[in-house]
């Protein structure tokens, strides 16, 4: 398990953060899950962890119209770059295979 904020790796626990990021690796289901937790008023840009070559997929972004907010894990869509912009007072979870 990893914290972070927006920045890999450098969670801010200060009384004012307004967000949060984690990453856990489920080797036994050959999965990476990305958690991005932000409880500010504005969207945040966070980064994401590499995956060594696997894209992330989105499951979960609760910023996002139904029925887009959670959609079927097996059929998440893609996330084509290195960050993810998560909206204000949102949670989202993504998801890598594991190599």
């Amino acid at each position: 398990q990893a914290w972070h904020g927006v920045r890999l790796d450098q969670p801010d626990w200060g009384d004012d953060s307004h967000s949060i990021a984690f990453t856990v690796v489920m080797e036994r289901e050959g999965l990476t899950v990305h958690f991005i937790l932000n409880a500010y008023w504005e969207a945040l840009d966070f980064e994401l962890p590499a995956t060594g070559g696997q894209p992330w997929r989105r499951w979960i972004d609760t910023s996002r119209p139904p029925p887009e907010d959670i959609v079927e894990w097996q059929t998440a869509t893609p996330i084509p770059n290195d960050n993810y912009r998560a909206g204000p007072r949102s949670v989202v979870v993504l998801y890598a295979a594991v190599e």
